[in-house]
């Protein structure tokens, strides 16, 4: 009998330490989770970033959470999505920011909770993380100002030298916005006439509606460049309806506008390679959480994109769609 209640406390004792062993093997294989948050997802660049994202994680064996908000302006509630993928406890973050300046409290709570952040294709205000006490966030993305020089290259030679042009800015503040309408300047100025400059904030509706409004005040306009491809799309639409003789630059590469290109319709776009922005962010994060250290600004290429060119490059950006 003794050896018998012996033999079943042995059983229950070695099921224990199975189970045990099993539950620690669970806990170290389970996944590193990387908080992915773009400007916004109502646009064609950070849907095509995201899956490129997924498809990195996927190889690096990590998870990606992705969450963002409505609009590109949207700072408020990339401020709240911090605070839950800080809540969740993920392991590192990746984000586009919305403002280079209004997420920094929310950076230093990721700090305080041990979660490293990767900038990615918008910079933060380098001064401004360092006065708030923060350690350098590494970036990744465009040299926007060399990207948009591309833009002015292509237009003084595509108008010849000669011609009034216009330019739809993106949202105030934003250095990536600044760069691009910088660097088209730059290039056209003292050779082409900048006949005006306006804000239409990234947004497809507002360029839309800015462009209308630039057309009625210049009869002999020639060209528009547009600092995003939602910009240009929408300047694209009031041009048609207007049914002006106007070429129209985008900034992106988005999909809708290489068909657009393709198609004759957008004159060219300067293509950013969101898919590379999103491998090499996802990579940084994960080197930063094994401790390894981390260059503190990853640039990647640019390439003007014209009829020529547009299929091609549309269909190396199919599988991310």
């Amino acid at each position: 009998m003794l050896s018998k209640r012996l033999t079943r406390a042995m059983v229950i004792m070695v099921t224990l330490v199975v189970l045990i062993t099993m539950n620690s093997g669970i806990g170290a294989a389970k996944k590193r989770v990387i908080g992915f948050i773009p400007m916004t997802l109502n646009n064609e660049f950070f849907i095509v970033m995201c899956n490129a994202a997924k498809m990195e994680a996927e190889q690096l064996g990590v998870d990606i959470l992705v969450q963002a908000g409505q609009r590109h302006a949207s700072t408020e509630e990339q401020l709240q999505i911090i605070e839950n993928m800080i809540i969740r406890k993920v392991d590192a973050i990746c984000i586009v920011p919305a403002s280079p300046v209004g997420l920094m409290p929310a950076l230093k709570k990721a700090e305080a909770a041990g979660i490293p952040v990767i900038n990615v294709d918008t910079e933060f205000d380098a001064d401004l993380v360092s006065k708030s006490g923060l350690k350098p966030i590494p970036f990744v993305g465009t040299d926007n100002y060399a990207a948009a020089r591309l833009a002015g290259e292509y237009a003084v030679k595509l108008l010849g030298g000669k011609g009034r042009v216009a330019i739809l800015t993106g949202l105030a503040g934003q250095q990536s916005g600044v760069d691009r309408r910088n660097g088209f300047y730059d290039v056209v100025k003292g050779k082409l006439d900048v006949v005006a400059e306006q804000t239409a904030n990234w947004e497809i509706e507002q360029g839309y509606n800015v462009c209308q409004n630039i057309l009625q005040a210049h009869r002999d306009l020639a060209l528009v460049f547009a600092c995003n491809d939602n910009m240009a799309l929408g300047a694209l639409r009031a041009i048609k309806e207007a049914r002006r003789d106007v070429k129209v630059i985008g900034f992106d590469g988005i999909p809708e506008a290489l068909k657009s290109v393709a198609e004759g319709g957008l004159t060219a776009t300067i293509a950013q390679r969101p898919t590379e922005m999103r491998r090499q962010a996802v990579r940084l994060a994960v080197d930063m959480l094994n401790g390894k250290t981390v260059p503190k600004d990853t640039r990647v290429g640019a390439a003007v994109i014209t009829v020529e060119n547009a299929r091609e490059f549309a269909k190396s950006l199919e599988k991310y769609k």
